[in-house]
């Protein structure tokens, strides 16, 4: 009877593990940890900030300073009346170029940022068409009241004393010493829009 007991015992203890073996079995996996970004990276990632940035910046190339035309018209923009604007870049244009015809070209691609559907903006925009080219109004509204306190204005110096044409872009108004929200983006839209103008405009 002790051999038989023994011999149960044994054949239950091997069932069971039989059938331990052909249960599936369930992998704990570790906790998932947030991903942190290493000193290294957040050094990279302000260095293409850095570099963004500075791409997003126009140069300047020339001393020429842009005056907005008056204010007399309903509806412009007033100017500010400060001669010592913000130049945002310039461009030399061949001398064979169609003048008002560019202007025009300039007038419409200012005209068609108040669109929004190719370049949406943070901010609205006011256009105005001014004498030499174009005056681009960014919109606040405070308190009910619609204000313009910074602009950019694209403008074409005729040629002078030999000199070809030039294009300038220059920013004005009360708030001028402060980039308005989307003016690096209208900066890349207004290059392209340049040297396609600048290939419709030859005489």
């Amino acid at each position: 009877m002790a051999c038989s007991s023994q011999f149960t015992s044994s054949t239950t203890t091997v069932t069971t593990r039989a059938q331990a073996q052909h249960q599936p079995r369930h992998l704990l996996l570790p906790p998932l940890r947030p991903i942190r970004s290493s000193p290294s990276s957040r050094s990279s990632l302000r260095l293409i900030a850095s570099l963004s940035r500075r791409r997003d910046r126009t140069a300047s190339a020339c001393s020429i300073v842009a005056r907005a035309s008056p204010g007399g018209e309903r509806g412009i923009v007033p100017s500010d009346g400060d001669d010592d604007g913000v130049s945002l870049g310039t461009m030399k244009l061949p001398p064979d170029t169609d003048l008002q015809r560019f202007e025009t070209l300039l007038f419409q691609w200012a005209n068609s940022l108040c669109q929004g559907a190719n370049l949406p903006l943070p901010m609205p925009l006011k256009v105005d068409k001014i004498p030499g080219g174009a005056r681009l109004g960014f919109i606040t509204i405070e308190d009910g009241k619609t204000e313009v306190l910074v602009y950019i204005d694209c403008l074409v110096f005729p040629p002078t004393d030999g000199s070809v044409p030039i294009f300038q872009a220059t920013r004005n108004g009360q708030l001028k010493d402060q980039p308005p929200p989307g003016e690096p983006r209208i900066m890349r839209s207004l290059l392209a829009a340049l040297k396609k103008s600048v290939e419709i405009a030859r005489l």
